[in-house]
């Protein structure tokens, strides 16, 4: 088998676990059974546990980045627009795909790894793309806000939220994310 052939299919049966399987049942043990290779195999393409799920968050991101980001650049003059669009996006994927979103977002051997206060929006472009959606909407609202305070304010809805629905505690009201924005914009003091 291929050097990153076998690497590329760590990731992908990784990814299919995870989808389908709680987190916390999750071993190196069985992923190893299920693609038919040796432990030792494993450790020739990852360091341990926490550099597969690097690498799985990675490309799960990338693929929510390539599924968000043609909505969004639609609206590039309207960042509140695509901060909406990004928002039900995320929210959908919470929906559709609990168990990768919990990983992705909640899972501590991954959200240690990237932050908006470190270096890592280049890898995450989804992150990136968030970001700089922020800064755009900060820029055209005039708001006198950090980028960091309101990326984790728009952070935290989207997850509260979409947590909300995934349980089915509410229902998805697509003018809620506009709303919020809104509101977060609102009693802010402008230039």
């Amino acid at each position: 088998m291929n050097t990153n052939n076998t690497k590329e299919k760590i990731i992908t049966t990784a990814i299919q676990k995870i989808r389908y399987e709680d987190i916390q049942n999750f071993s190196i043990r069985n992923l190893v059974q299920t693609l038919d290779l040796t432990t030792g195999s494993f450790y020739k393409h990852f360091k341990n546990k926490k550099a597969l799920f690097l690498a799985v968050s990675q490309q799960v991101s990338q693929s929510l980045y390539e599924n968000i980001y043609p909505k969004t650049y639609r609206y590039e003059k309207s960042p509140k627009k695509a901060l909406c669009l990004l928002g039900s996006s995320l929210i959908d994927f919470f929906i559709d795909e609990p168990h990768l979103a919990d990983f992705i977002f909640f899972n501590p051997e991954v959200i240690d790894t990237y932050s908006i206060y470190g270096n890592t929006q280049e890898t995450f472009k989804l992150l990136r793309l968030t970001t700089d959606l922020v800064n755009k909407f900060i820029a055209q609202e005039h708001l006198q806000l950090s980028n960091k305070v309101l990326f984790v304010q728009i952070w935290s809805f989207i997850q509260g939220y979409a947590i909300l629905i995934k349980n089915q505690v509410v229902p998805k009201e697509e003018t809620l994310i506009e709303q919020t924005l809104t509101e977060f914009s609102k009693g802010v003091s402008h230039e």
